[in-house]
């Protein structure tokens, strides 16, 4: 029978990558079958270069002291963790390297990026057009290590070269965004390469200068700013170990494109009619606008201290029908938080709308507890077949939903649509069942209760 360190872990986080501890705090778990067994005292070792070892007579396992001087922006280290048992008891194996990194620890290590925004003019009172960010670039050798540092006056999600930057969403979090301002840290270096690049960033309005805190449209926009813009640093180490910056500044481009609107409460509109390509040509960047530089970002830049929101589940339609009034429904089975994907084949121009809602009224999807919030979310199509759409920057909370404008010729069944489940990536640690049906079904309420209000802060509400 032995006892071993399952895991280790820097300030509760279970990925380390852009931490924003320079004296990251060090916790570590236990596995074996071993009942009796009792830590007296710890070894770490940790790799900056050189190895250092370290040895401590304590019985901590959770959140102990960093043992060496602070790590510098950008920095990474290995560490590993050795256990002692109390006299007359084994010591546990070396634990696996773990690898900690710290993300950017002061503004000095932006390296100059600057907020960036679209140059044209913009309506304040009114929802602001979400903006797609251009730069191109080319890197005169293969990268050997390259960290994507972003965050937004918005919500945001990047690509590189045609690929997506990580499966984080509704990214950054919801915040007090003039005290601090969540900087994501993302490893990109599979994603570039030898010659030509090119990154793409899209921001919407999301919380920043959404609607937010009321449901009167009148008085709720812009409640820490008034613009919608980009922040970020690609930092590429390359082979010869030279090093390659990419910041926000002017030499980025900015355009509009085919998602038109996107609101926090009442959702997105999507023109596929207006997909442009990502190509690598400059002459795309001729084509797209100049970007104004901002003033810098009122809050504090650092490291996140909670999960990224994901997309954690997906469910499937257990129930189509048609509503006494005509209306084409879908149940998931399942009261939840999060957006619809669905797959579709019309002729261009044709709209399809897909509305939310948590209960069925008199036959109909009851909407009236959404008091001014659309909750819908409108694809429209180009006539190509099988389009795929995801809302991206929206979430609702919802079981059923009802489909209008699907097109004839493409009949609606359970594999047209599914339902994501959206909310904090939390590591569930407990679990709970017993011989009782009831108290069963509380345990579960309680749980998706949980996942519907824990999108990146706790809410009240979906």
């Amino acid at each position: 029978m032995t006892v071993f360190i399952s895991k280790v872990t820097f300030e509760h986080h279970r990925d380390a990558l852009g931490i924003g501890e320079p004296q990251p705090r060090i916790s570590w778990r236990f596995g074996g079958n071993v009942v009796d067994w009792e830590q007296s005292a710890y070894d770490l070792e940790i790799r900056r270069g050189a190895l250092t070892t370290y040895h401590f007579l304590s019985n901590g396992s959770l959140l102990v002291p960093w043992p060496e001087s602070p790590l510098a922006s950008r920095e990474s280290a290995e560490v590993r963790v050795r256990a002692h048992g109390q006299p007359g008891q084994a010591s546990t194996p070396w634990s696996a390297w773990t690898t900690v990194e710290a993300g950017l620890l002061d503004e000095e290590s932006w390296s100059g990026a600057v907020p960036i925004a679209g140059s044209w003019k913009i309506e304040h009172g009114k929802p602001k057009r979400p903006v797609y960010f251009r730069k191109s670039f080319d890197l005169d050798a293969s990268p050997r290590t390259a960290r994507l540092y972003i965050t937004a006056l918005g919500l945001y999600e990047a690509h590189i070269n045609r690929q997506r930057v990580g499966d984080h969403v509704l990214a950054p979090s919801l915040q007090s965004y003039h005290h601090r301002h969540a900087d994501n840290t993302f490893d990109v270096s599979g994603l570039l390469r030898h010659g030509r690049n090119v990154i793409q960033v899209l921001v919407v309005e999301g919380w920043y200068s959404g609607r937010l805190f009321s449901f009167d449209p009148s008085v709720t926009r812009n409640h820490w700013g008034d613009n919608i813009g980009l922040l970020s640093l690609l930092h590429v180490t390359l082979a010869d170990g030279s090093v390659f910056r990419i910041p926000t500044d002017s030499s980025w481009t900015a355009t509009t494109g085919p998602l038109i609107d996107s609101q926090i409460y009442d959702g997105e509109v999507y023109d596929s009619r207006l997909e442009f390509p990502l190509t690598e040509s400059a002459n795309d960047d001729n084509k797209w606008d100049a970007v104004v530089e901002l003033p810098r970002i009122k809050g504090v830049l650092m490291s996140p201290d909670a999960p990224p929101v994901r997309r954690i589940e997906e469910r499937k339609p257990v129930r189509i029908w048609t509503s006494p009034k005509g209306k084409l429904l879908a149940d998931f089975g399942q009261n939840l938080a999060g957006w619809v994907r669905i797959k579709a084949s019309g002729q261009p121009g044709d709209k399809v709308t897909i509305s939310h809602a948590e209960v069925i009224e008199d036959g109909e999807i009851a909407i009236l507890s959404l008091r001014s919030a659309k909750a819908r979310d409108t694809f429209i199509l180009n006539g190509q077949e099988n389009q795929v759409f995801e809302s991206r920057f929206t979430y609702h909370g919802f079981r059923y939903i009802q489909i209008d404008g699907w097109p004839e010729k493409d009949p609606f069944n359970d594999t047209s649509a599914t339902a994501f489940v959206v909310h904090s990536d939390l590591e569930q640690t407990g679990w709970f069942h017993c011989s009782n049906p009831l108290l069963n079904q509380f345990h579960s309420n309680v749980r998706w209760s949980m996942k519907g209000n824990f999108v990146s802060i706790p809410t009240d509400c979906p």
